[in-house]
């Protein structure tokens, strides 16, 4: 009991340092991601290590190896019946490990099972499950509970009413959100965290999902208009698939950045998730320890809405099939131009119609859709595409990806595609579905990006993908995807390789923001002979800059754009941005048949303004 009395008293008193990450940590360590919970009794020793490591990298609360250790959790593993030894010997190891000199935290995660009418479980029955598991905890020994990682507030609120039922030690509950404050079950940040305060629970806050930047700015948001005390543990970025192995790219330098911002905002505990380890700890620790909490910024909200003309959807139909060039047929005519579309995560699509007549006039060839970014639900890229074909009467490059369709019906939206006069496709794999709106959902990955390719080219000649005749033939240009700073550019040529020999016509690269880069990539890809679009994003902001580079897999930003966007003034950074891409502008337009602009957050306006660069014609016109 003293140690848990002392644990609210340090928190009026102290900011405290959680862990990082276990369960990537352990996967570091060879331990697959559903061995996580028999480690506690298979390999305690290898447990005890990773609370050890933390510990001496300075975290000052640990947190037991039992987010999955709950009885829906463990009967998917055959391990339901050991679920009381397993729970209690991972607080054993880590108290072993904690020998009264820091915290225990008992981690408990959702249960990844719906509730009536959506799934077979009642309310009562999310709250058994966390009674059972929460009161061993409990009785084992741990110092608070730590509800973690909860990406709906109906199943937060109820593991933290198990836990006010069966025990009095302090709670600590956290969810997870998106970058719009929202839950992947739509559950707003504010409403949620006093919700869960409500309910009693001591400290609320935020963990998973989300990297530093996006992290503190829902953190920030939320603590300038409340006096809940407040935990924050981001990931370590956003992850990337290297050599099979999902890697996350945020250095430890980069997330103590963050903690010093954390405390600044008045965070109360500080720590890391998924990709964090005591690398990353211990630079936090130089940022938070000795730190006492600071009162939250109260501030006065001025809420400035820029009201802009929407023009209604054009009834004129520009016709099923565009009478203009189609996107290669332009090269060595001009240095092309694409621009990248995000679909709307609703039904209206005026701001996405408005943006492409922007970049129409400013003389873009052709805009990609992208199909669900981020794993993350948004209109149909296929219909998006169709739409802005009919509306705009520009050519649309569809993006397709292999997760979340099987070869089935890879084939049959490519024919419907094809129907609806698309006649240019990018194939890529696809972000991991883990990173998404539904990370317990099903990635399919029947084929890969080479695959895919090779079934467009198939429809192109004829046959699908089980060679039967399909009695006509698609007139697909097929894109691939490649990325001029891959951390191993022999093996990113060797991919590349694979899929123009499967059928690939065109290449649009990741951002480049290194003229050398661009040149060495250029300069390995010309023997090839396929046309490239280098990608450019302007940037507008340093914290945006520090997020492409510390965050985005296969970004990389070179120190002097860098130190440029740091010493600019806020309001002068998107002028900074656009001056610098204009610079790599023109640099690197003689080099490839064209370029492929990102523009951040929807500013068609910034790639308007970049198009004047690339074609002053045009502009003076």
């Amino acid at each position: 009991m003293v140690k848990r009395r002392e644990f609210l008293e340090r928190l009026k008193k102290e900011v405290l340092l959680c862990d990082g990450a276990l369960g990537t940590f352990l996967y570091s360590r060879g331990v697959a991601l559903n061995e996580r919970d028999e480690q506690n009794l298979t390999n305690p020793d290898l447990i005890r290590w990773v609370h050890q490591q933390y510990i001496e990298a300075g975290a000052q609360i640990i947190e037991t190896n039992t987010f999955t250790s709950n009885r829906l959790k463990l009967r998917e593993l055959g391990l339901e019946d050991r679920l009381l030894e397993i729970n209690q010997s991972a607080v054993r190891v880590a108290l072993e490990a904690a020998q009264d000199k820091v915290f225990v935290a008992g981690s408990v995660g959702p249960l990844g099972a719906l509730v009536k009418p959506y799934g077979n479980l009642t309310i009562d029955d999310l709250g058994q499950v966390y009674k059972e598991q929460i009161q061993i905890l409990a009785e084992s020994g741990v110092h608070l509970i730590l509800i973690e990682t909860h990406p709906s507030l109906l199943e937060a609120l109820e593991a933290v009413r198990a836990a006010k039922a069966v025990c009095d030690l302090p709670i600590v509950a956290q969810m997870t959100f998106w970058e719009d404050g929202k839950s992947k079950f739509g559950d707003d940040i504010r409403r949620s965290l006093e919700a869960l305060a409500a309910a009693d629970a001591d400290v609320v806050g935020v963990n998973c999902t989300l990297g530093p930047q996006e992290t503190f700015d829902l953190i920030n948001e939320f603590a300038s208009h409340s006096d809940l005390k407040i935990s924050v543990q981001p990931n370590a970025g956003h992850p990337q698939i290297i050599n099979g192995r999902t890697v996350f790219l945020s250095s430890p330098e980069y997330l103590e950045e963050y903690a010093k911002a954390f405390v600044n905002c008045g965070s109360n505990i500080i720590g890391g998730c998924c990709g964090t380890t005591p690398e990353h700890i211990r630079a936090m620790a130089r940022a938070v320890h000795g730190q006492s909490p600071k009162p939250h910024r109260r501030r006065a909200v001025s809420v400035h809405v820029e009201v802009e003309a929407v023009e209604e959807p054009s009834s004129q139909v520009v016709g099923e099939v565009l009478e203009a060039p189609r996107l290669l047929d332009k090269i060595g005519t001009k240095i092309l131009a694409t621009c990248e579309i995000n679909p709307p995560k609703g039904l209206d699509y005026s701001k996405m119609v408005q943006g492409a007549r922007q970049l129409k006039d400013a003389g873009v060839d052709a805009v990609n859709i992208t199909d669900n970014p981020m794993a993350r639900v948004r209109m149909s890229s296929v219909a998006m595409a169709h739409i802005l074909q009919r509306e705009v009467g520009i050519e649309a490059i569809w993006q397709l990806t292999c997760r979340d369709r099987n070869v089935i019906g890879i084939q049959s939206d490519l024919l419907g595609a094809a129907a609806l006069g698309i006649r240019a496709v990018l194939a890529l794999t696809g972000d991991p579905i883990t990173i998404g709106d539904y990370p317990k959902g099903t990635a399919v990955f029947e084929v890969n990006s080479t695959g895919l390719v090779r079934i467009v080219k198939g429809l192109n000649n004829g046959f699908d993908f089980a060679g039967q005749n399909i009695g006509t033939t698609t007139q697909f240009q097929i894109g691939t995807a490649a990325s001029p700073s891959a951390s191993d550019l022999n093996k990113e040529m060797a991919r590349l390789e694979e899929k123009l020999e499967a059928g690939a016509d065109f290449v649009q690269t990741q951002p480049v923001f290194d003229p050398a880069l661009a040149e060495k990539f250029l300069k390995r890809v010309e023997p090839l002979k396929v046309p490239v679009l280098l990608g450019l994003m302007p940037l507008r902001s340093s914290r945006h800059t520090e997020f492409m580079h510390n965050e985005v897999p296969g970004i990389s930003i070179p120190d002097w754009i860098r130190e440029r966007m740091r010493n600019v003034a806020e309001e002068q950074a998107i002028e900074e941005g656009i001056r610098i891409s204009a610079q790599i502008i023109e640099e690197i337009k003689g080099m490839a048949a064209g370029l492929h602009f990102y523009p951040p957050t929807n500013r068609f306006d910034m790639i308007v303004r970049l198009m004047a660069v690339l074609n002053p014609k045009i502009a003076h016109a």
